[in-house]
C-alpha cells in the first residue's frame, strides 16, 4: 500500500510539474543576425522579427553578432541553450559556403542546427559605381581588362555569398581585379557609392536604393531570369557571361536539440509573417519561401554539397 501511495504521489508531482511548465513561448525570443546592422540579412531579419512578434505574442529581439563571414555569430547559436529562445537568421554563407571555405569552424553546419524554414531566395546584382565609366556589363569587362590589377570589387566580408559570387564572376570573365572585403553590407555599399570600389556583386535589397538614386548602376542579374522590379537589367547569360549564375537564400535555424514543438511553432509563425511580407520582399528582389522544417533541412544538405564543390572547382580561398 505504501509503495502504491508513493507511486501515486510521484505521478501527481510529475503531472503538477508538467502542468506548471509555461506554454511556448513564455518570454522574448532572440533572433541572432551574424552580420552587422544595415546589411541585406539584417534588413530581412528586422522585418521578419516585427511580423513574428504579432503571432508569437512575445518580443523577437534582433541581436547582431558579426565577424568571419557570419561564422562567429553562427557559432554562438550552435552553443546556445536548445530551448527555442535563441534562433538565428542564417544564410548560404553561414551554412553552405563557410563550411567549405574555413578549415576549422566552431560549429558543424549540418549537425549543430535544426532548420526551421527557408525565409527568402534571391539572385544578386552585378553593379558598378556611378563614378566608373561603365554603364553596361561589356563596358565593365572592358574597363577591367584595360587596367589589369587596378580595379577592385567590394564584398560584405570574406566567406560571404557576395564574396564568392564576386570570385565566380572574376574567374568566369577571366579578370585581373582585386577583392576588398568590408565589414558588412553597409560599409561595402558605401565604398561602391563613393567609387572606392569599382564594382560589386551584391544583394538586390542592398543595391536597389543606390541604383534608383543614381549612385550605382545595375549591370546584370545573377539569376536565371530578369527581376520584375528591374525589367531592363539583363541576366548574366543575356549579357554574354554565362557560368557565374548565383542564387542566395536566408533561413531560420535553432540549436540542435530544440524541442519539435518550439520548432513547429516558429515555422508556423514565420510562414504567417512571410505571407504578410511577400509583396514587400518582392519589391526588394526577394522571393518569400516559408518551407517546412523537413523541406528546409533537405535543401540545406543539397546547398552544403553544391557550394563545397563550387569552392573547390573555382579555387576560392580566404585572403
Amino acid at each position: 500500500m505504501k509503495i502504491v501511495l508513493h507511486l501515486l504521489i510521484g505521478l501527481l508531482a510529475a503531472c503538477g510539474a508538467a502542468m506548471a511548465q509555461p506554454a511556448y513561448p513564455a518570454k522574448a525570443v532572440t533572433l541572432l543576425v551574424p552580420f552587422p546592422p544595415g546589411g541585406a540579412l539584417d534588413i530581412v531579419a528586422r522585418a521578419l522579427a516585427e511580423e513574428m512578434r504579432k503571432s508569437l505574442g512575445q518580443p523577437v529581439i534582433v541581436d547582431n553578432r558579426p565577424g568571419a563571414g557570419g561564422t562567429l555569430g553562427t557559432g554562438v547559436v550552435a552553443r546556445a541553450a536548445p530551448d527555442g529562445y535563441t534562433i538565428m537568421l542564417g544564410s548560404v554563407a553561414t551554412h553552405a559556403i563557410g563550411p567549405g571555405l574555413y578549415r576549422s569552424l566552431s560549429y558543424d553546419a549540418l549537425k549543430d542546427f535544426v532548420p526551421i524554414t527557408q525565409v527568402t531566395s534571391s539572385p544578386l546584382l552585378v553593379t558598378s559605381s556611378a563614378t566608373l565609366k561603365a554603364a553596361t556589363l561589356p563596358e565593365l569587362l572592358a574597363a577591367a581588362r584595360a587596367q589589369p590589377g587596378k580595379l577592385n570589387y567590394a564584398s560584405t566580408g570574406n566567406g560571404t555569398a557576395v564574396h564568392l559570387a564576386g570570385e565566380m564572376f572574376k574567374s568566369t570573365a577571366n579578370l585581373d581585379v582585386v577583392h576588398v572585403p568590408y565589414k558588412g553590407g553597409s560599409e561595402a555599399i558605401t565604398a561602391l557609392m563613393t567609387g572606392e570600389a569599382a564594382f560589386m556583386v551584391v544583394n538586390v535589397e542592398l543595391a536597389l536604393p543606390q541604383v534608383r538614386g543614381g549612385k550605382a548602376r545595375a549591370l546584370a542579374v545573377t539569376g536565371s531570369s530578369r527581376l520584375s522590379i528591374l525589367p531592363d537589367v539583363p541576366t548574366l547569360r543575356e549579357a554574354g557571361l554565362p557560368g557565374a549564375e548565383v542564387t542566395t537564400w536566408f533561413g531560420l535555424f535553432a540549436p540542435a536539440g530544440t524541442p519539435k514543438a518550439a520548432v513547429d511553432r516558429l515555422q508556423r509563425d514565420a510562414a504567417i509573417a512571410l505571407q504578410t511580407l511577400k509583396e514587400r520582399f518582392a519589391a526588394q528582389g526577394d522571393e518569400a519561401v516559408g518551407s517546412t522544417p523537413e523541406q528546409f533541412a533537405a535543401f540545406v544538405r543539397t546547398e552544403h554539397a553544391k557550394w563545397g564543390k563550387v569552392i573547390k572547382d573555382f579555387g576560392v580561398k580566404i585572403e
